[in-house]
């Protein structure tokens, strides 16, 4: 029984926050807020907001980049996300050759704390600009790893690739008129880890995959959207005594519609679907096989009513709800209630949401979680 308690507590942490799906609704920027970023060389943006009691999620993008001559230059980018069990701390040095003015050959060295997990890379952006691009790149995740324990005794604490991640990467944003497409994907090949004792007692190898789309296209009045996420992973792991196998994926879905009535007043309806499935095989000798196998799934949906008085402030006033159920028994329904204010002026803009309990009579707190979002354009 404790493998499996333990199993369940490591596999679906985001199960502590009932809220999960209508807080990813929030994450995400306004479509007028990805044009400001993209149009610029040098800009900040940040997504933060509540998870629960123990967790911020948090969305971080910095970037800019200087010419050293008429050909070589330095490309500059940050990435921190923080979202359960999505992990990012990447510093991207990223020099770069242009070839002609829309093409780049960029080399790419991302560093960590830890010199194993650095990362080093090859790949070409074809694009005049960060509006419209495409973006493809070769790298090898830890490549650092074997050589940083090279004076590290062999033993059970020397864990060297066999075989190396090397990780696939394309990026493709484009604009036309009234609409938007983000595409991105990665890939990795399946990559196997070894300790270096007599008997190997620690061995790891898997593989991961990811797919990520935003779309959006105005016809007149009338807006359509759809949001599309989706990662794989699979792990396997010896160490001995414990024997763990572990393959899971999950999508979050989001089509939205809007329309526009006059200059100041906007709805926007945003219907997510979240599902995940997670299988885990743990085997310890003593005890024999525990099997885990976890699905969930959750529907949001999300009203925004967006007002534009004139000046600097936009207004939102909307409403979310969601219906959660998994396979272990957890069935729930959640309502929330939201206020929030954008204020746009030159360089700074800031986006602040308050949602609050929406299920009454309640015994709850009437504040339930706060999102908040900054764009800086330097």
């Amino acid at each position: 029984m404790i493998p499996i308690l333990w199993i369940l507590f490591i596999s679906v942490p985001e199960d502590s926050n009932a809220h999960y799906l209508m807080d990813k609704q929030l994450a995400p920027y306004l479509p007028e807020w990805e044009v400001r970023f993209d149009s610029t060389r040098y800009g900040l943006r940040t997504s933060q907001g509540c998870l629960d009691l123990l967790n911020w999620f948090i969305d971080l993008d910095i970037k800019y980049e200087v010419y050293l001559s008429k050909i070589i230059g330095l490309r500059y980018r940050h990435k921190y996300l923080g979202d359960y069990a999505n992990h990012k701390n990447n510093h991207y040095f990223e020099p770069f050759f242009q070839l002609n003015p829309n093409l780049r050959l960029l080399l790419s060295i991302t560093t960590h704390y830890y010199k194993g997990e650095d990362e080093l890379g090859i790949g070409f952006f074809l694009g005049k600009n960060y509006l419209n691009y495409i973006n493809i790149s070769l790298s090898v995740p830890n490549f650092d790893r074997n050589f940083s324990l090279k004076n590290t005794p062999d033993g059970q604490d020397k864990v060297i690739y066999q075989q190396h991640p090397v990780k696939l990467e394309l990026a493709i944003n484009r604009y036309w008129n009234q609409g938007h497409l983000r595409l991105s994907a990665e890939a990795t090949n399946r990559y196997y880890l070894h300790s270096t004792d007599e008997i190997e007692s620690i061995r790891e190898n898997g593989l991961h995959r990811t797919l990520y789309l935003r779309m959006w296209q105005g016809i007149k009045r009338f807006g359509l959207a759809i949001l599309f996420d989706y990662k794989q992973s699979e792990l396997n792991t010896v160490d001995i005594p414990f024997t763990t196998s572990d393959r899971w994926y999950e999508i979050i879905a989001e089509p939205s519609f809007s329309y526009r009535f006059n200059p100041a007043w906007k709805p926007t309806l945003y219907l997510t679907y979240n599902y995940k499935k997670d299988d885990m095989n743990f085997f310890r000798p003593d005890i024999g096989d525990s099997v885990f196998n976890y699905s969930r799934n959750i529907f949001a949906y999300y009203l925004d009513l967006e007002y534009r008085p004139g000046g600097r402030f936009i207004w939102h006033f909307g409403t979310q709800r969601q219906f959660y159920y998994n396979n272990q028994g957890r069935n729930t329904k959640e309502r929330r209630l939201n206020l929030g204010f954008e204020y746009r002026y030159k360089k700074i803009w800031f986006y602040f949401m308050e949602a609050m309990e929406g299920d009454f009579p309640t015994e709850k707190y009437l504040h339930n979680h706060t999102y908040v979002q900054l764009l800086l354009k330097f």
